[in-house]
């Protein structure tokens, strides 16, 4: 979390330096299509990974060969990718930027390579390893983000500024593959094609679960940049993407939970009270990004100034208006992956991607039909209604394969109180109130919603 924090903190510079919104905008824009891209290079890998090992394989055995695997599929992508690239880039809203491309596949080939050595090291349960080099990569990405920013050097003052930022991503990516490099190339164990066989057919459901989830993520960003004109598709990724980043701390909390959930989960797979503890986990998971919802909704107009300089962004009210909306996207996100296990557990994976593919394509449809009409204002609530709706087809395929005690009530109730004690402070009270006033309402309003979550605690048992 607070590699993620300290990476968020890049909002400032971006949005300061950077000489136009429609700048930023083609960051977001670049970024999304990396992130769905490399859902395709690890093809599920590392989820595959971790039920191997659960299935009583090798740990070493399982690694190797799916690092092999990866590897060579890797560099195939790397080579058809740098000879397609100028033909590529037009189609994607990039044409005379082809060198984005290039640096974009350096970042690409690296980060792919990393995935599986940073799932052994969580399975592994080495954790200060693994936070070093995440922080190791966001120290190195930060660094020569400001420094190609605020003192460009003579030498790279030919490229435009989304360069510098991509180049800057791409050479932290190596730097930390490079530390990994021990890990990642110790893959010298006899290669086992029936193993790895097995491991493909159990992966590429996956392959879909995880395109599906970067379309409900960022297809939204990319259809912008496509569905308006150029510039009004850059201005409004700029100001979606910037008011995005402020709700990177309920993003952060629920990627740092999945990642250290994930391999938790597998493990007490096999546990009697396994699904006792899962039902709790979601009660208390839910609980904290409540808690951050209420405290972002309290404080966002000063959060937002705080990290966005530039007043160019705020000339355009309905930034703020989506921040509620995409928190409450992220609090459900969060809901749905610890809903999702079952289908991992059971091994119906070509399920789960049915679920998630239902999102993708509603995704894809309401954003294509609503962004002429609304803007970016049509991606929040797209983004909220779809993992909303993800979760409730997850629990009721969930509690058919796999029972689960989830006190659903309770889940229910603090939600929407934490909703009603925000919108009744700060949107239906009188405007006149002072600010002491306002502040002790606020504290009030946090201390009400963690007596509620409090009261509602679980009292789990499975029959």
């Amino acid at each position: 979390m607070l590699g993620r924090f300290i990476n968020f903190l890049l909002v400032i510079p971006h949005t300061s330096y950077l000489k136009s919104v429609g700048s930023y905008g083609d960051i977001t824009s670049v970024f999304a299509i990396m992130a769905f891209m490399n859902v395709v290079l690890t093809y599920g890998m590392e989820t595959t990974y971790f039920y191997f090992i659960r299935s009583g394989k090798d740990a070493k055995t399982v690694f190797a060969n799916g690092q092999k695997s990866l590897l060579a599929s890797t560099l195939l992508f790397a080579a058809m990718a740098y000879l397609l690239a100028p033909a590529i880039a037009p189609t994607i809203g990039f044409s005379g930027h082809v060198d984005y491309l290039y640096a974009c596949l350096i970042f690409l080939v690296f980060d792919t390579l990393s995935a599986l050595p940073f799932a052994r090291l969580r399975h592994e349960e080495k954790p200060i390893k693994y936070a070093f080099v995440k922080l190791f990569n966001i120290g190195i990405n930060v660094s020569l983000n400001l420094y190609f920013l605020i003192q460009t050097p003579e030498v790279l003052s030919h490229l435009s500024q989304v360069n510098l930022i991509l180049l800057a991503n791409a050479i932290a990516s190596f730097a930390s593959f490079l530390v990994l490099s021990p890990l990642a190339f110790d893959i010298a164990v006899p290669f086992e094609w029936t193993l790895l066989k097995s491991m493909l057919k159990y992966a590429w459901p996956l392959i879909f679960v995880g395109l599906a989830g970067i379309v409900n993520e960022t297809l939204d960003r990319t259809l912008l940049k496509v569905m308006l004109s150029d510039e009004e598709g850059s201005y409004q990724n700029g100001i979606y993407g910037a008011f995005y980043k402020l709700t990177m701390v309920m993003t952060m909390f629920v990627q740092a939970y999945r990642f250290a959930a994930e391999p938790l989960f597998f493990k007490q797979a096999d546990n009697h009270q396994s699904k006792e503890n899962y039902a709790n986990i979601m009660y208390w998971f839910i609980g904290v990004c409540l808690m951050i919802f209420l405290m972002c909704m309290f404080y966002i107009e000063p959060l937002a100034h705080l990290f966005i300089r530039n007043p160019d962004y705020f000339k355009d009210s309905r930034g703020l208006y989506v921040v509620p909306i995409l928190l409450l996207a992220n609090l459900f996100l969060g809901i749905y992956y610890n809903l999702s296990i079952w289908y991992r557990f059971t091994n119906k994976t070509k399920t789960g991607a049915l679920v998630a593919i239902s999102g993708a394509l509603i995704t894809i449809v309401g954003n294509w039909i609503c962004i002429p009409l609304f803007g970016f204002v049509a991606c929040a609530w797209i983004t909220l209604l779809v993992y909303a709706g993800m979760c409730i087809a997850a629990y009721y395929l969930g509690q058919q394969h796999y029972h689960v005690p989830y006190q659903v009530k309770s889940y229910l109730i603090n939600i929407g109180l934490a909703i009603v004690i925000w919108l009744g402070i700060d949107h239906y009270l009188p405007n006149g109130l002072s600010p002491l006033i306002k502040e002790l309402l606020h504290i009030l309003g946090i201390l009400l919603l963690l007596g509620a979550i409090w009261i509602h605690r679980p009292k789990v048992k499975i029959h």
